[in-house]
């Protein structure tokens, strides 16, 4: 009695987050598709991180779409920036592993394929890159991000170009153009009115402007709901 209980307890919990990836899933192919006809005019496209609660399949789900050029580049950003950050974010280093900023300017440095692999490059906890993870990405290639589509905290903490307060006029392409051929978007879904702990997922994809391949996932990664603007940048003392 006791297996079957426990078989069917494993069985529930299977098709529960079953469910929950399929939701998630859902909820990237939309954004993508929304993006793919609507081009820059799509409501996910715009300056910062465009964030909007979505239901599917009779649940709210938050879903969130920002650029790549708006992070921090771990393999060609300025280091200053990216040793800011660490320190912004007072990450813990693990002594024993080499130096990621001094290694990554060696000639024939292994460049990170998944995000998994940065984090053993750093020597990070689960824990503590759960908190760099939404400042950082593997697919921008700038050398510091980009104002119009970073996050307010990267904004002020890299010392970025602030954002206008107005409306940006749609015949000034420095500013109210958002390109979207080419670009890397991150999409990140979240259950929405659920404990910090909920966790969802994170896509990075490319629209390469071509019929077909219309675009190409480069990362999937779980995520969970971090308070990043006080637990994160606090996380050596918790």
């Amino acid at each position: 009695m006791m297996a079957v209980f426990y078989s069917a307890e494993e069985l529930t919990i299977s098709e529960r987050q079953l469910r929950a990836d399929l939701a998630h899933k859902s909820a990237v192919e939309m954004v993508i598709y929304d993006v793919l006809v609507k081009g820059n005019r799509s409501i996910w496209i715009g300056d910062g991180i465009v964030t909007r609660n979505v239901q599917i399949s009779e649940q709210m789900f938050s879903v969130s779409v920002q650029q790549a050029t708006g992070l921090i580049d771990a393999m060609t950003s300025d280091s200053r920036i990216l040793s800011r950050l660490l320190a912004w974010l007072a990450i813990p280093r693990n002594s024993r592993e080499p130096d990621f900023l001094s290694a990554r300017s060696t000639a024939g440095t292994l460049r990170p394929a998944t995000y998994a692999d940065l984090q053993a490059m750093l020597g990070l906890s689960h824990s503590a890159f759960a908190c760099l993870y939404p400042h950082i990405t593997l697919y921008s290639g700038r050398v510091e991000p980009d104002w119009r589509y970073a996050s307010n905290d990267l904004v002020e903490l890299v010392g970025l170009r602030f954002r206008s307060a107005g409306t940006h006029s749609v015949l000034n392409d420095d500013t109210s153009s958002h390109n979207v051929t080419g670009a890397t978007l991150r999409v990140n879904v979240l259950p929405g009115n659920t404990s910090d702990e909920a966790a969802g997922l994170s896509v990075e994809v490319t629209i390469t402007g071509q019929i077909y391949p219309s675009h190409l996932i480069r990362s999937w990664k779980r995520i969970t709901r971090m308070d990043n603007s006080k637990q994160c940048r606090n996380f050596n003392t918790n």
